[in-house]
């Protein structure tokens, strides 16, 4: 791996960009053949070394990234070892392919699926499908309110994480009330909201 990433380091061009992107391909399989200590001290001295330093795949993938991602996907204790500097360069280096795009509308497209799933939950306590209960009740609440103070909070804030949280709990609840016999299921109302909070996790303004 070091010789690999000294390579890449002389190297300029396409040339740069496939030992790159080989250096990459390598971790995986060194991964994927299950690594351990050795394999763990390997990557903290690329890591360590400034080695990688500049080195990015065809793919637009940084080779410190793949090293940190490596890393991580040795578990326990390795993972534990990683730098709080790595690790923030993983968190803001994109995922080629596996990134998603914030919805548009601000918070609008969460609010719409949240209220349209509690409204198809209130048709079918009406129609009778479902037995309206107190459980069911404090769902609906629960999750108006999330959904109000998801609209309303600045995204990112203490309060706007915090009912993040609630709304994938309480959606969570709901679904899980499919398996608890005698126990009106907000079923709908539990995959709506947590479709909502999906979108809402998305947001960035």
């Amino acid at each position: 791996m070091l010789l690999l990433a000294q390579q890449a380091r002389r190297a300029s061009g396409e040339e740069r960009l496939r030992l790159a992107s080989d250096f990459n391909g390598l971790l995986a399989d060194v991964v994927a053949e299950g690594a351990g200590r050795a394999e763990a001290d390997a990557f903290h001295r690329l890591l360590e070394g400034g080695t990688l330093e500049g080195l990015v795949d065809a793919d637009g993938r940084t080779c410190r990234a793949a090293t940190v991602e490596s890393l991580l996907a040795l578990g326990f204790p390795y993972a534990l070892e990683v730098r709080p500097e790595d690790l923030d360069h993983l968190k803001t280096t994109p995922v080629l392919g596996t990134q998603l795009a914030p919805p548009r509308g601000g918070p609008f497209p969460a609010l719409a699926v949240g209220l349209g799933a509690l409204a198809a939950q209130v048709l079918l306590t009406v129609t009778g499908l479902v037995e309206p209960g107190g459980l069911l009740i404090l769902q609906g609440l629960l999750s108006l309110l999330s959904l109000a103070l998801l609209t309303v909070a600045s995204v990112g804030s203490p309060l706007y994480r915090g009912a993040l949280a609630l709304l994938t709990v309480v959606s969570g609840v709901g679904l899980w009330m499919l398996l608890v016999p005698d126990v009106p299921a907000g079923w709908v109302a539990g995959l709506g909201g947590l479709v909502a909070a999906f979108l809402a996790a998305l947001r960035k303004s």
